[in-house]
C-alpha cells in the first residue's frame, strides 16, 4: 500500500470517528428535549385517571344519596307545614251540569312555635340527621267582607266547609291531631284533595263576614332534611328552637332574628301577605300547579354538613398541577445529578400521586377530611421518598422531593379551606413556584456543553 493510500485510509477513519462523536453529542443534546416531550405526554395522559377519579367521587355521592332516600322512605322526608286554611265548597251550572268547586281562605294571623329535636340515623357507612317536633299553630280566620259578592250567583255550602292543614309526608305524624276552632274541638283525618294533609269538617254558617275566629292545634310529626313553612297568614310568624348546631336557613325568607351556638339555634321569622305573590282567597286549583316552593316557603335545613365529596372533588382539580410539578422536580434532579431515571419510573411516581386521591376519598368516608388528607399525604410522600432514594441512591435528593410534595399538598389544602380568596392565593402561589423553578434551573447544562 502506497503512502497516498495510507493517508486516504487514515483520513476516512478520522472522518468516521468525528461523525460518530458529533452524532453522540447531538444525541446527548436531543435527549433532554425528548425526555421533556415524553414527560409532557405522560402528564396529559394522567388527565384520564383524573377524570375517572371525578366519576368515582360522583358515584360515591350517588351511593350516599340512595342511602339518604332509603332513610327518608323509612322515617319521613322533608316536611312543609302549609296552613291551616279554610276550604269552602260552592257549585255552579255549566253546560246544564252542576260543577262543584272550592275557595281557599287563608288565615288572618298565623303563629307557629316549636322545639325541634334531632338525632342521627345510620345507614351503611353514612349518618343522616332526622328530626322530631310538636309545633303549636295558633291564629285566627276572618271571612273577607266581600266574600258573599265573590260567590254571587253560586250555591255555596258553609255548613260543610273544611279546615285543612297541609303536610306532604303523613307517615311522619307521631300522634293524632285535634283542632280547636272557635272553642270547639275537632278530630282531624287524612285529606286527599289537592292540598294533602289533615282536615276536619266545620260549620261556618254562623260565622259573619269580618268576624275573627280563633284556632289552635298541636302538630306532632317527624321528618328529615328540610323543615319548611308556607306564609299563608296575612301575618305569619314562626319561632323555632333546636339542638342542631349546623342549621342552614333556606327558602324565600331568611330569619329576622337568629342565634346559632354549639348547642343549637333559635330563629324567628315574620312574613307579611304583601311579601308574597298570591292573595288571601285562592281557588282550589292553586294547589295543582304550585309546588311547595311556589308557596314562597321558608325554613331551615337540619343536617350535619357532609363536605368530604365536595372537598375531594376540589382536590382532584389540582392533581394535574401536582403531577406536573413533581415530574419537573424529578427531571431537574435527573439533569443536575446526571442520574438517568427511566420513563417507567416516572410513570410509577405518577400512579402513586393518583392513588393519593383514592386514599383520600376512602378515608374521608370514615373520618374527618383534615385527618384523611394528612394520612393520605404521609402515605404517598413516604412511598415516593423511599422509591426516589432507591433509584437515585441519594437520600438527600429523595428527602428534597418529599419536602416539595409536602409543600404542594399543604398549599392545596390551604386552597381547599379558602373560598373567597382561593383564586388570589392560588395565583400568588403559582407565581412563587414559577420563580423558584426559574432559579433552580438556571445552572442546568441543558446542551451538555461541558461534555
Amino acid at each position: 500500500m502506497t503512502t497516498e493510500e495510507n493517508m486516504e485510509v487514515l483520513g476516512a477513519q478520522k472522518e468516521e470517528t468525528q461523525n460518530k462523536q458529533n452524532k453522540g453529542q447531538n444525541e446527548k443534546k436531543a435527549r433532554p428535549g425528548l425526555k421533556l416531550l415524553l414527560i409532557a405526554g405522560m402528564c396529559v395522559a394522567f388527565l384520564i385517571p383524573q377524570l375517572l377519579l371525578k366519576n368515582l367521587v360522583s358515584e360515591r355521592k350517588s351511593t350516599e344519596s340512595l342511602a339518604e332516600n332509603e332513610v327518608f322512605e323509612k322515617w319521613a322526608g322533608p316536611q312543609t307545614v302549609i296552613g291551616p286554611v279554610i276550604k269552602i265548597y260552592y257549585s255552579e251550572e255549566k253546560d246544564n251540569k252542576k260543577e262543584t268547586y272550592a275557595k281557599i281562605v287563608l288565615p288572618e294571623q298565623l303563629d307557629v312555635k316549636g322545639d325541634v329535636k334531632t338525632k342521627l340515623l345510620k345507614r351503611g357507612i353514612y349518618d343522616f340527621t332526622v328530626y322530631e317536633t310538636a309545633l303549636d299553630l295558633t291564629g285566627q280566620f276572618k271571612l273577607p267582607n266581600d266574600f258573599e259578592k265573590m260567590l254571587d250567583g253560586h250555591e255555596w255550602c258553609f255548613e260543610k266547609a273544611k279546615i285543612v292543614v297541609g303536610l306532604p309526608n303523613l307517615r311522619g305524624l307521631s300522634d293524632n291531631v285535634a283542632l280547636n276552632f272557635g272553642g270547639i274541638a275537632y278530630d282531624m283525618v287524612a285529606e286527599t284533595g289537592n292540598l294533602k294533609g289533615l282536615s276536619c269538617e266545620v260549620d261556618l254558617s254562623r260565622v259573619l263576614e269580618g268576624e275573627a275566629v280563633d284556632f289552635s292545634l298541636v302538630l306532632p310529626f317527624k321528618g328529615a332534611g328540610d323543615l319548611m313553612f308556607a306564609p299563608f297568614g296575612q301575618t305569619t310568624t314562626v319561632s323555632l328552637t333546636s339542638d342542631c348546631a349546623t342549621p342552614s336557613f333556606t327558602g324565600y325568607y331568611l330569619p329576622d332574628e337568629r342565634q346559632v351556638t354549639d348547642t343549637g339555634f333559635q330563629a324567628e321569622w315574620k312574613v307579611l301577605a304583601i311579601n308574597r305573590d298570591y292573595p288571601q282567597v285562592l281557588n282550589d286549583s292553586f294547589f295543582e300547579y304550585r309546588t311547595e316552593f311556589g308557596y314562597s316557603s321558608f325554613g331551615v335545613e337540619l343536617k350535619v354538613p357532609v363536605e368530604q365529596y365536595l372537598q375531594t372533588d376540589r382536590a382532584i382539580k389540582y392533581a394535574f398541577l401536582i403531577i406536573l410539578l413533581t415530574f419537573a422536580a424529578v427531571f431537574f434532579v435527573e439533569m443536575r445529578k446526571a442520574k438517568p431515571i427511566h420513563p417507567v419510573q416516572y410513570l410509577l411516581i405518577g400512579i402513586a400521586l393518583i392513588v393519593f386521591y383514592t386514599l383520600l376519598l376512602s378515608f374521608s368516608e370514615h373520618m374527618n377530611f383534615g385527618l384523611s388528607y394528612l394520612i393520605a399525604c404521609v402515605m404517598t410522600i413516604a412511598m415516593i421518598v423511599v422509591f426516589m432514594a432507591s433509584i437515585t441512591k441519594d437520600k438527600k435528593t429523595a428527602l428534597g422531593i418529599g419536602l416539595l410534595l409536602a409543600v404542594l399538598y399543604t398549599f392545596v389544602y390551604v386552597l381547599l379551606q379558602l373560598e373567597s380568596y382561593a383564586l388570589l392565593v392560588g395565583s400568588v402561589g403559582l407565581f412563587i413556584i414559577l420563580g423558584i423553578a426559574m432559579f433552580a434551573t438556571q445552572k442546568i447544562d441543558w446542551y451538555k456543553k461541558k461534555d
